[in-house]
């Protein structure tokens, strides 16, 4: 995946037309959008914006985004749906919706020439797009404090030499957030990104070539890793109950010198600092962190990433398509402008004023990102879970690896994937 600047391919001149946006029929028609908890103020005033000039009644219904994933696919399970569907852009992620039975093919949609080879690793299954992305991708690395570190960690290594001196200081090296369950597992997934340039690792995997429990796999390096900074005292004392709005406070506070996250977490990282961007930009900065590389991981993220779940109602689906329609055509530059993100369609200049720490966020991306080796592989959302069992000391890395590995076959065969 190319820099965002040049993610996209040839420009492509035509402007998307808002269609039937303003017809009589359509200002009776009210669609249901499940989503995100955290989308930003800007994406959630494109959603009245587009209320406004369609006269469709958009009804939110917000998924919170501690336990998006398992809220969603629980939601899902009971075969409720909504028009409009705010999830990940993974492979795995969307094989999870059974997209050929529920989602609409998107694959003929203008904006998907305008955004060169995004759609080769992003929200498509055998060659038909069911995704609208409008979100710069997730880039996974690490967060630090300025104050306390004015060299930041390049490898694991580092961080553990850097763990004995935060510590002898009295300041929590690296703040994790057990209580939000997800975040434990950024770390292993930011250690195999040595291992997993062009995908080798996570295409190995999902083809069923290499295991996760294989002996000595980067996987259980990951893990192993992780074991070892916890065996060496460089989490919080809280980590099975703090939150990541917790990691976020104390990051910016001082209290904690590191976090492992994602840029999505912007917004929770601007709520932190009472909103105060000076503040964060003197205090925050951004970098890639793997094994023995100072590598970023990216993925595609949920926030801004749209699919239209198929409900058989004319009316309402025509609508969902006007949704993405607008999204992603003349409003699009506006929400880039408002959200001071990066654009990940074509002929969209980049916004000014953007703050210092998501300039590192960029510029880890541009010098050399992997993408997060599980995101064409089945079954991984157990992780975080077992990740907990990890942290309890409940197992050891090699029990985890083999019990993940367990659930990537039953979610492959299940989703029919080939050579399992």
């Amino acid at each position: 995946m190319r820099a965002p600047s040049r993610l996209l391919g040839a420009a492509i001149g035509a402007v998307l037309v808002l269609s039937g946006c303003s017809t009589s029929s359509d200002s009776a028609v009210s669609l249901k959008l499940w989503h995100n908890s955290a989308d930003p103020a800007p994406l959630l005033e494109m959603y009245k914006k587009f209320e406004k000039q369609s006269g469709v009644k958009v009804e939110l219904v917000s998924i919170p985004s501690d336990g998006f994933e398992d809220t969603t696919q629980t939601k899902w399970a009971t075969g409720d749906r909504p028009d409009i569907l705010e999830y990940h852009a993974t492979t795995s992620g969307l094989l999870a919706l059974n997209p050929s039975q529920n989602l609409r093919d998107l694959s003929g949609e203008a904006y998907i020439a305008k955004s060169g080879d995004l759609y080769k690793s992003a929200g498509s299954v055998d060659g038909k797009v069911y995704a609208a992305i409008t979100g710069f991708p997730q880039v996974f690395g690490l967060y630090y404090n300025k104050k306390l570190l004015t060299e930041p960690p390049k490898s694991f290594a580092d961080l553990a030499k850097a763990c004995a001196t935060l510590k002898s200081s009295g300041v929590t090296p690296i703040f994790e957030a057990g209580g939000s369950i997800w975040p434990v597992q950024i770390l292993p997934i930011l250690y195999m990104a040595s291992a997993n340039q062009g995908n080798a690792y996570g295409k190995a995997v999902a083809g069923h070539t290499a295991s996760l429990a294989d002996s000595g796999s980067p996987f259980v390096a990951g893990l192993s890793a992780y074991a070892g900074l916890k065996k060496d005292g460089c989490f919080n004392k809280d980590i099975v109950t703090a939150t990541f709005e917790d990691s976020m406070k104390a990051l910016v506070s001082g209290k904690a010198a590191m976090v492992a996250q994602h840029s999505d977490m912007l917004p929770a990282l601007l709520a932190a600092a009472g909103g105060d961007q000076k503040v964060v930009d003197d205090t925050v900065g951004f970098v890639g962190l793997a094994g023995d590389t100072p590598l970023a991981t990216y993925a595609p993220g949920p926030i801004g990433t749209f699919y239209l779940p198929k409900t058989g109602d004319p009316a309402r689906e025509k609508a969902a398509l006007d949704f993405v329609r607008f999204m992603t055509g003349p409003a699009y530059a506006d929400y880039v402008s408002a959200a001071k993100t990066f654009p990940v369609l074509d002929g969209v200049p980049d916004p000014q004023g953007v703050s210092t720490v998501l300039q590192d966020v960029k510029k880890a991306y541009d010098t050399g990102a992997v993408i997060a080796f599980n995101s064409d592989i089945p079954g991984v959302g157990g992780l975080a879970t077992l990740m907990a069992e990890l942290i309890a000391g409940q197992k050891d890395p090699q029990q985890v690896a083999t019990q993940l590995q367990g659930q990537v076959e039953q979610a492959a065969k299940a989703a029919g994937l080939k050579g399992w």
